[in-house]
């Protein structure tokens, strides 16, 4: 654990966070724009130093995750990114991927912009999501 990073925090529950799922290798919570983060328990800071076995794992639950968001957020497509070091726009040095629910007609620049979410929104969210996790799609 890396005692200033804040997904280590949420990861051992020291920090609040809208947890989706997790296991022994990883977490999926919320991010402050409402898409889920799929990220490794392990402290990893960036996909260089990432694991093939702790990749494998991330990988898995992000197909499942897109797969839940798709079904429970009714959204047109799935959007993945990941970035490393601060030049590609990296802000929290624990590596983490990017779940993005995409609509054609929400601007996707508006969508990746940290404005206030409501906790009833973040809560809508969360519950259409865990409810379409382990349904058969």
């Amino acid at each position: 654990m890396s005692e200033n990073c804040v997904f280590c925090q949420i990861i051992h529950h020291q920090a609040p966070a809208y947890v989706v799922t997790e296991d022994e290798h990883i977490i999926v919570f919320l991010s402050k724009e409402n898409h889920p983060l799929v990220v490794p328990k392990q402290h990893i800071p960036t996909i260089y130093s990432l694991d093939d076995v702790t990749g494998a794992h991330i990988m898995r639950a992000a197909r499942e995750i897109a797969r839940a968001v798709k079904l429970g957020l009714e959204c047109e497509g799935i959007y993945l990114t990941q970035a490393n070091e601060s030049a590609a726009g990296q802000e929290v040095f624990h590596f983490h991927l990017h779940i993005y629910p995409r609509w054609r007609a929400v601007d996707f620049r508006s969508q990746q912009t940290a404005h206030h979410i409501s906790k009833a929104d973040k809560q809508e969210t969360l519950q259409k999501i865990t409810a379409s996790l382990y349904r058969e799609q």
